[in-house]
């Protein structure tokens, strides 16, 4: 009598959680996602095969820019590139000359840096010869007309061969940094 009790109670019990689950909304089985997604930002605008050229007030050409590609976000003012080049046109009273070949690079409008990223080459031309960079990263700012390099920087010039893991550079004062675990090959004077 005690076996067919219990068996009675245990058919009863599984008939009422069986309907209560028949009956509930899908919804109760889903977990719910207190993580907060973060919306991506909408493009305003998207170019292909760009080619940009800036001059200065006396109509030289200061800058020119070219990409693949390029997306413009005016809410964070910031243009994105793929596989950005510019070139710097005389960047000094010695008629210096910079370019600059990366995977891609952002330009922050407003306080106008280049952000370049994924095997960086850049090229400086100078009267005592040609002097070439590559590094993981550069970022390179038209006001200040400086540089910085990161990501296992390697620099070549006529005579000498550099690298470490960070570098840094001032145009107008021709002033150069590279920073730790720097290995240096040069040639006798």
């Amino acid at each position: 009598m005690i076996k067919q009790f219990f068996f009675t109670a245990c058919i009863i019990m599984l008939t009422g959680v069986f309907l209560l689950l028949w009956d509930s909304p899908p919804e109760s089985f889903l977990r719910t996602d207190n993580a907060k997604v973060e919306k991506l930002p909408s493009a305003d605008s998207y170019m292909k095969k760009i080619n940009t050229v800036v001059f200065s007030a006396e109509g030289a050409k200061k800058y020119t820019l070219e990409a693949t590609e390029m997306t413009f976000f005016s809410s964070r003012s910031e243009l994105k590139l793929l596989s950005p080049k510019l070139m710097a046109h005389k960047i000094s009273a010695n008629g210096n000359q910079l370019s600059v070949n990366a995977s891609s690079g952002i330009l922050q409008k407003d306080t106008q840096v280049f952000k370049f990223s994924g095997d960086v080459n850049a090229r400086w031309e100078t009267l005592a010869g040609e002097t070439m960079l590559k590094a993981g990263s550069l970022f390179y700012s038209i006001k200040e007309d400086s540089a910085k390099a990161t990501g296992g920087v390697r620099l070549t010039s006529p005579n000498a061969e550099i690298s470490g893991d960070s570098f840094s550079v001032n145009f107008q004062a021709e002033i150069l940094k590279i920073n730790s675990r720097v290995r240096a090959v040069h040639d006798a004077i």
